[in-house]
């Protein structure tokens, strides 16, 4: 027999420890894709079907004897009835205060059942006690104190009423094909699970990557997709095991949502470098589910990768650290550069460029701007207060400025030479690259050699590090120069990216612009 088994709570876990002691193939569905492994691992089920995943639901259509469907709260049963095979039957043991509808059509052309079942009689809960002693079946339990009994019950009332299982409904803004237009879009996140923290989307960066994935231009773009990876917005709600976040607090999601947690880098304070780590958006949870990025109402996620925003930075100016801040700071910070006296050189005035200047000025670096455009030079020196300006064409300033500075950090995802930047560094000078050009540049090893210098590449940073940058901005008064737009101008400053026309970055004004209609 192949038994599906619908909610993985009090009813739902015992369901699977009778059926594995009668040697039934046990698969559990369930709205909540983080439950998978205690149900695989330690339940010894079979499979599991994540109840708002369209594909896995379709490959096991018709494969199922029968179902015991524990659930209480809401949900549809005509994706269960197609689970059964012809004269599969259908158990209800969780009884939902709406009635859910019944799909007459399915059960008709199955031959197939919907049944109901309260508990047994005498000498059936004896049986099954004894059953239960044969196999050392029992319950999992959480024992409590008397006086812990209105906290258990409130815990309790969240599980029935499915806060923490059902898939949640979100809106945003999506591009379907390599046109890279986005337009509304609706889809469903995972339910908040014991370690995730629920967040109203407040704002959200526009990255260039952004750009880039909406466009495919890398070749790597799962359609469709919710672009977004500088969050910032308010608890909404906080699983059981959540310590570091409370409802109302505001908080901040950045490139990743998930890693492996054990590999070296992960142990290291190091996920960004986790081989099995996953993007905000255009990737998929462990479990298969997509991620979608917060040019949309709300987010779901663990909160190890949430960081803690301080109340005196300006949400707007605080997003785009959560990228451009952590991609300079990162390796500002690892190579050295970052310390009084230092001499840095910054390629690049855009939303990368201009963060690393504020940086670097906060701990009391010299600053050397290196930009193809003259008429940056204004800004770059009265507003950001850089020391020197560099025009990247301009070979006698060049030659002035060569061997003066210990690193560069190199902004630009533009395809430039870099043999004048190498020549810029002292011995043992780092250039380091953060912007991605799609076209491999030259590499000039000859300077590199006579002048023992590198060249070396840096993503993002971990978690730590990315609260630590936010906790330095925080001291510093540092955040990044926006402007704020709302969500449907979102398709005309993505080409005003394109064209660099902005300064220095797009932060969209979700919660008050996006017209969610959850």
């Amino acid at each position: 027999m192949h038994l599906g088994v619908v909610g993985l709570g009090g009813l739902g876990h015992m369901a699977v420890k009778f059926a594995k002691a009668f040697g039934v193939k046990v698969t559990v569905v369930s709205s909540s894709p983080s439950k998978q492994k205690e149900a695989v691992e330690r339940l010894g089920a079979d499979s599991f079907l994540v109840s708002h995943d369209q594909e896995q639901l379709e490959a096991a259509m018709g494969t199922m004897d029968g179902i015991i469907d524990t659930v209480s709260a809401s949900h549809p049963l005509l994706p269960l009835i197609g689970l059964l095979k012809t004269s599969g039957k259908l158990i209800l043991v969780g009884a939902p205060i709406e009635p859910p509808e019944l799909p007459v059509f399915p059960i008709i052309m199955g031959r197939k059942l919907i049944a109901g079942s309260a508990m047994g009689g005498l000498k059936e809960t004896q049986e099954m006690i004894d059953f239960a002693a044969k196999h050392n079946v029992t319950a999992d339990v959480e024992v409590v104190p008397m006086d812990y009994v209105n906290t258990a019950l409130d815990r309790l009332d969240k599980e029935i009423s499915g806060a923490e299982e059902q898939a949640v409904k979100a809106y945003g803004w999506a591009a379907r094909d390599s046109s890279g237009v986005l337009s509304p879009f609706h889809f469903t996140r995972r339910g908040n699970g014991d370690n995730d923290i629920s967040m109203k989307i407040l704002y959200c960066g526009i990255c260039h990557s952004d750009l880039h994935l909406a466009k495919d231009e890398v070749g790597m773009t799962i359609y469709p997709i919710v672009p977004g990876h500088e969050i910032v917005g308010e608890v909404t709600k906080v699983g059981r095991n959540v310590t570091k976040f409370k409802v109302g607090d505001i908080a901040g999601v950045g490139c990743m949502v998930g890693s492996c947690r054990s590999c070296d880098n992960c142990t290291q304070d190091l996920e960004n470098y986790c081989p099995k780590m996953v993007w905000t958006y255009n990737k998929h949870h462990e479990d298969g589910s997509r991620t979608f990025g917060g040019y949309s109402d709300k987010i779901v996620v663990d909160e190890h990768f949430v960081v803690q925003i301080p109340k005196n930075l300006p949400l707007q100016g605080t997003a785009p650290m959560l990228c451009a801040g952590i991609t300079v700071y990162s390796p500002m910070r690892y190579f050295g550069l970052m310390e009084p006296g230092k001499h840095l050189g910054v390629v690049g005035l855009g939303g990368l460029g201009h963060m690393a200047v504020k940086f670097a000025k906060a701990v009391g670096a010299k600053v050397t701007v290196i930009s193809t455009s003259p008429n940056k030079k204004k800004e770059a020196v009265e507003q950001l207060g850089v020391d020197e300006f560099l025009i990247s064409h301009d070979q006698e300033q060049l030659q002035a400025a060569m061997g003066t500075m210990d690193g560069i950090i190199d902004t630009v995802s533009a395809a430039h030479p870099l043999l004048h930047l190498v020549g810029l560094l002292k011995t043992n000078g780092k250039l380091i690259l953060v912007g991605a050009p799609i076209q491999p540049p030259e590499l000039p090893v000859f300077p590199l050699i006579l002048g023992r210098k590198l060249v070396a590449g840096s993503a993002i940073g971990g978690m730590k590090e990315t609260q630590e940058m936010i906790d330095f901005a925080a001291k510093h008064n540092i955040t990044a120069d926006v402007e704020v737009i709302p969500m449907d101008y979102v398709n005309t400053a993505l080409e005003r990216v394109a064209k660099a026309d902005v300064k220095y970055r797009f932060v969209i004004d979700v919660a008050n612009t996006i017209k969610s209609p959850y």
